[in-house]
């Protein structure tokens, strides 16, 4: 798999990315959360390759990402009732940066897209060379994480030659993702606002801006069970129910080694010269050095960096000749939140 499709971010690589999408073809996109793979979200064909490539579920819908949120209104349907209007105005202040909001769609968004549920998940990216793209396009940009289906989500270029280089025509390198965490997703309600996905944009952001926040329920496994998409579908005697939001299955972000909180890890099950150990701070070195494999996110503990490190740390240990990783937790607040989430998804 040659790494001659990753493009250094410039005014004609970007020029180049928007071609490939307008010609229908998938291309790997920078965003400050995760990279992205990227479709027109307009093209219903281009959109059903995103989910060829990653063996997504077919019920499982996509992200639409626009530039500003002016532009968002051509694919949403928010000015009535009067409250949906003003938690619109609420969350587009989180714009550009790493919140999704779940809204009525319009009759112009594909079915493809959203699974033909009622809403769409919309975003407004922050990352530069993700924004240039986006000016560069006619059309909004369909574009969950560039990753095989479940796996571990991709934070720079070279991740996602590694997981989908041949199902993609071209990869703009934008650097590590800032984030390194997928979006908050959020659906508006009367009262506040149902958090779907733990993400960038923490809780305790949300109750600031929006007073109430309902936490949802993540979906069970057997959500999960039809994952092909196309002629070799596995037959059902009815189309799977859309799920409300991408992101919400039990079992996601996942290494093909099983993964473990240190609290639910005892020594004598597995030798520590079989473990990799993530810790979220550095460890005394000799307690570092009893394991297979060792890797500190942060030197001083700072949730941010260990949120940004955090997926790629995961794809390392999953590479070494270990057993087992064992990772760290932390409070489940600010950030905190979100990467606890991953890690209970990761380690499903």
């Amino acid at each position: 798999m040659s790494s001659s499709k990753i493009k250094a971010a410039s005014n004609a690589s970007i020029a180049e990315a928007a071609r490939l999408l307008a010609d229908g073809q998938l291309v790997g996109v920078p965003t400050e959360t995760v990279y992205g793979l990227a479709a027109d979200a307009t093209n219903p064909v281009a959109v059903h390759k995103i989910f060829q490539a990653k063996g997504r579920p077919a019920n499982n819908p996509l992200i639409i990402h626009v530039d500003s949120p002016e532009s968002a209104r051509r694919w949403v349907h928010v000015d009535h009732p009067r409250w949906l209007a003003d938690q619109w105005q609420r969350a587009a202040a989180f714009w550009p940066g790493p919140l999704t909001v779940v809204v009525p769609r319009s009759a112009d968004v594909v079915d493809e897209v959203t699974a033909g549920a009622p809403t769409v998940a919309v975003r407004v990216p922050s990352h530069p060379v993700m924004r240039s793209l986006l000016a560069a396009c006619e059309f909004p940009i369909a574009a969950p994480s560039a990753n095989p289906s479940n796996y571990v989500s991709p934070t720079c270029a070279e991740h996602v030659r590694q997981g989908l280089g041949d199902k993609v025509a071209m990869i703009l390198d934008g650097g590590e993702c800032e984030c390194g965490l997928e979006s908050t997703i959020i659906r508006l309600q009367r009262d506040g606002v149902e958090l779907l996905r733990p993400g960038g944009i923490s809780v305790e952001q949300l109750q600031d801006a929006f007073g109430s926040v309902k936490l949802a329920q993540r979906a069970g496994k057997d959500d999960t069970v039809e994952s092909k998409v196309g002629n070799d579908a596995p037959e059902r005697s009815g189309p799977l129910e859309a799920m409300p939001a991408p992101g919400m299955l039990a079992k996601h972000y996942s290494p093909a080694k099983p993964l473990r909180v240190v609290a639910a890890w005892q020594a004598e099950e597995v030798d520590p010269s079989r473990v990799a150990r993530i810790v979220f701070a550095p460890l005394p070195d000799c307690e570092a050095a009893r394991f297979g494999w060792y890797r500190s996110l942060s030197r001083t503990g700072d949730l941010n960096e260990v949120a940004q490190h955090l997926f790629t740390a995961i794809r390392q240990a999953d590479a070494t000749e270990c057993s087992l990783i064992v990772i760290d937790q932390c409070d489940r607040s600010g950030i905190g939140r979100a990467i606890m989430d991953h890690i209970d998804r990761a380690s499903a």
